[in-house]
């Protein structure tokens, strides 16, 4: 559950949003407007945060929060 609820730390800050605003279970573009940009800079950010490379066109304005905590989970980390 850590995982879910760093994710979704992330991911606000990077939209600038409330985390508290941001369904669990609702595609991410449901709140706001994302464009390959965006999905770039949240992809940057996780691998900042948990030490992952999750390439940005794995990621899509559908995906929900949850989906993504589990792509997180299940990326290979970073080594050194």
């Amino acid at each position: 559950m850590e995982n879910l609820e760093k994710t979704k730390a992330v991911v606000a800050s990077i939209l600038r949003i409330p985390a508290d605003g941001l369904s669990l279970d609702g595609p991410l573009g449901e709140s706001v407007t994302l464009d390959s940009l965006s999905l770039a800079e949240i992809a940057s950010a996780l691998d900042d945060e948990f030490g992952v490379r999750l390439p940005s066109e794995d990621l899509t304005a559908t995906m929900s929060l949850r989906d993504l905590a589990e792509l997180v989970g299940r990326a290979p980390r970073r080594q050194g």
